[in-house]
């Protein structure tokens, strides 16, 4: 009863000041915000992204509004044009909150001035309620993360001179904002080299109640957005960046939250509270893990656009300030494109990381560990089957004895690289033959048993001798992936404990 009056006030509270910002003429409803581009396209034109309109606002400010498949609607997004210009530019992905769109940074938060000199290219892409999330709402699917990482940059490719290089790649936003913002480089710690987040929810398990409000906002039903807290641990675990903590390792993060009062003032802002408290358990849970990183708990500051507009200004100049010291051992290097060691978590059945590509058959969601991944080999927990296809690090038309060990049994076989110099490795995890197709309540219990399984695979050069040069061994399994020719697309420092071990992702 407690939660659901939570989850009404806090709906009605944000459908409330919705209708005030939009009747001031300060926040336009989607209707109105895109209603003068006629209906939305079908068939073919429906199948890519497209920009439907643009404007210039300024000599650095544009606005573009694009067709995006993920949504299956048009959404706007905004740009700011460097304002030091250079031949390619490093790129400023920053998000707005839930209640905001993508016209709020400029709008309130002074982005255009702050960047005046700077060189990033700034993307503000329109992020619905803000659930920065693959969401159902009714029969159809909002695919935010999408639209985010995967048609944002083909847009900014197809229309900008851009750094791809991942130390060019930044990503930022304010509440739910930097929620996406960091789950964006937990997800994808190959992509980018910094995230900033200010007063943001980074631990979703702590915060249900208003990740359900924020879907709900969207249109979709209660506890749908990643199910059951209980129940579906495991999607809720996949989509916070608490939970995949160890996947930031590397990265330069940048953090704030205010401390929910104002000097002289009685009154207190609970939300920016709870975010602040939030924000010291990440800091002190990426300590455990000895990853560096930067965290301001302000001792004043609400959770509204005062604070924002200073987080982003002091974010920008410590951005600054690095730029000066090119030589600094916190700028971060690339250690696995020569096949150097990594660990990656992941809620995911389909990833890329690094250049490696990871399938996982199964049926049930888990949260999986992609362990100590080298040339030499790897490890996997949870259950099903997969298929790894590695990076080219191996010598093209040579044969490599793989060995597979885990809950399922051993198996041992050759196989021989690609003319990329890939491998296409498959096995099975531990066994799923207790976790029933239709799960319910007498079988709720079976949903973790398995998931910490761990299956290793180890691959070695096979001796030269093995097989006679130019035909097959009868233990040589065939490369499926031989027949492909072409590539998928696709202030204060708190120095941690570098001696500490790393924690289990899944501990609250």
């Amino acid at each position: 009863m407690r939660r659901s009056l939570i989850i009404a006030m806090g709906a009605r509270a944000i459908r409330t000041l919705t209708a005030a910002r939009s009747h001031r003429g300060r926040y336009p409803a989607r209707d109105q915000t895109t209603s003068f581009l006629g209906p939305e396209p079908r068939g073919k034109d429906a199948r890519t992204w497209h920009i439907r309109d643009k404007r210039k606002l300024s000599p650095r400010l544009r606005e573009f509004f694009l067709y995006s498949p993920a949504l299956g609607r048009t959404v706007g997004v905004r740009v700011l044009l460097p304002g030091i210009p250079a031949e390619v530019s490093p790129v400023i992905h920053l998000f707005h909150g839930g209640g905001d769109d993508f016209r709020s940074w400029t709008d309130f938060g002074s982005a255009e001035e702050l960047t005046l000199d700077s060189p990033y290219l700034v993307v503000m892409p329109d992020g619905g309620a803000g659930t920065y999330s693959r969401l159902a709402v009714g029969s159809k699917v909002h695919d935010w993360p999408r639209f985010h990482t995967e048609e944002i940059p083909a847009f900014l490719k197809a229309n900008f001179s851009v750094d791809w290089a991942p130390a060019s790649q930044l990503v930022a936003g304010l509440s739910m904002g930097g929620y996406g913002a960091m789950k964006y480089a937990a997800w994808h710690p190959d992509r980018y080299g910094s995230a900033a987040a200010f007063s943001s929810p980074l631990d979703p398990l702590s915060t249900v109640p208003a990740f359900d409000i924020i879907a709900m906002r969207e249109g979709a039903r209660s506890l749908s957005l990643f199910g059951d807290p209980t129940l579906d641990r495991s999607e809720w675990l996949a989509n916070s960046p608490y939970a995949l903590a160890e996947n930031l390792r590397g990265l330069d993060m940048w953090f704030s939250a205010g401390s929910g009062s104002l000097e002289g003032a009685k009154d207190r802002d609970l939300l920016e509270s709870m975010i602040s408290s939030q924000g010291e358990r990440f800091s002190a849970r990426l300590n455990s893990l000895g990853i560096r990183h930067s965290w301001f708990p302000r001792t004043s500051g609400l959770h509204n656009w005062t604070s924002w507009e200073r987080e982003l200004g002091a974010w920008l100049k410590t951005l600054a300030r690095r730029r000066n010291y090119a030589s600094s051992d916190r700028r971060r290097t690339d250690r696995v494109a020569d096949g150097g060691q990594f660990t990656f978590l992941t809620g995911h059945a389909l990833f890329d990381i690094h250049g490696w590509r990871v399938e996982i058959s199964r049926r049930r969601a888990q949260v999986v560990r992609f362990d100590a991944v080298s040339a030499a080999g790897f490890s996997l927990t949870g259950t099903g089957s997969f298929r790894v296809r590695t990076p080219g690090l191996f010598d093209p038309g040579r044969r490599y004895d793989i060995s597979v060990s885990g809950p399922s049994g051993d198996n041992a076989y050759q196989q021989k690289a690609d003319k990329k110099g890939r491998l296409t490795l498959t096995g099975r995890l531990a066994a799923a033959m207790h976790d029933p197709i239709i799960p319910g309540k007498r079988t709720a219990h079976f949903a973790t048993l398995g998931q910490d399984e761990v299956t290793t695979v180890r691959i070695a050069s096979a001796p030269v001798d093995a097989a006679v040069d130019g035909e097959r061994s009868t233990a040589d399994v065939p490369d499926p992936s031989q027949t492909e020719s072409t590539d998928d697309p696709t202030g204060v420092y708190i120095e941690s404990g570098r001696e500490s071990t790393a924690a289990d992702s899944s501990e609250r």
